[in-house]
């Protein structure tokens, strides 16, 4: 909307540059602090969620959908340096091994708002105070599978970390999204990495922890 008034003032004052000048130098003043009263707000809202799982005691859960085994490699290392439980969200029915396939069935989930059902269920959820929510975003966002575990369960008070593997969308509306599922959970910052990265995401995955005060030693998992 700021970029049509812009064009607007061009339009009508065409004929005194000085003026057009003036507006434009307006406008743009306004467009850049709304945008940085913008990130600013995101940014409380991130880092005030990154100091409640700092402050947190209870357990850490990293809960993850992976189709290829990139976003395992995530969660993996979060398990490691945070000496978290994994939990892999599994649907009962597989999706086909075959690429075109598993896109038709997908493509499909979201357009019926689907809630496929679970293989398997975290037993104690009441013992996490965070959770580190892994997925690769389908469609732009979480699959539906996904979907499915935040609703089966009471996240109210908890501390929900999203982490993905994406083609070129980062994040998504996934996070977007999850706090309309959970509104009463904390979402602290997100980690988005290229699927053909995901491989040598170790240091980035490092550094998200790090923000969220969740960054340890590395723990041999047996």
């Amino acid at each position: 909307m700021i970029y049509d008034r812009i064009d607007i003032c061009i339009n009508i004052r065409r004929k005194d540059g000085k003026s057009v000048k003036k507006i434009i130098t307006a406008v743009l003043c306004l467009l850049a602090a709304s945008l940085s009263l913008s990130s600013c707000g995101r940014e409380k809202a991130e880092g005030a969620a990154g100091r409640q799982a700092e402050e947190r005691t209870g357990k850490v859960l990293v809960a993850f959908f992976s189709y290829g085994g990139n976003t395992r490699m995530l969660a993996e290392t979060a398990a490691r340096y945070t000496g978290g439980d994994l939990f892999r969200i599994e649907t009962e029915k597989s999706y086909s091994e075959d690429y075109d396939t598993c896109l038709e069935e997908t493509a499909r989930e979201m357009e019926e708002n689907a809630r496929p059902a679970l293989a398997s269920h975290v037993v104690h959820m009441e013992e996490y105070d965070v959770v580190l929510l892994g997925y690769p975003i389908w469609w732009g966002s979480m699959p539906m599978a996904v979907n499915t575990f935040l609703e089966e369960y009471d996240f109210k008070g908890k501390v929900i970390a999203p982490f993905c593997t994406h083609g070129g969308s980062g994040l998504g509306s996934s996070v977007e999204d999850l706090k309309k599922i959970c509104p009463e959970a904390e979402a602290a910052e997100g980690l988005a990495v290229y699927g053909s990265k995901a491989d040598q995401s170790e240091d980035q995955v490092k550094e998200w922890l790090d923000k969220l005060g969740l960054y340890g030693e590395e723990q041999d998992r047996e």
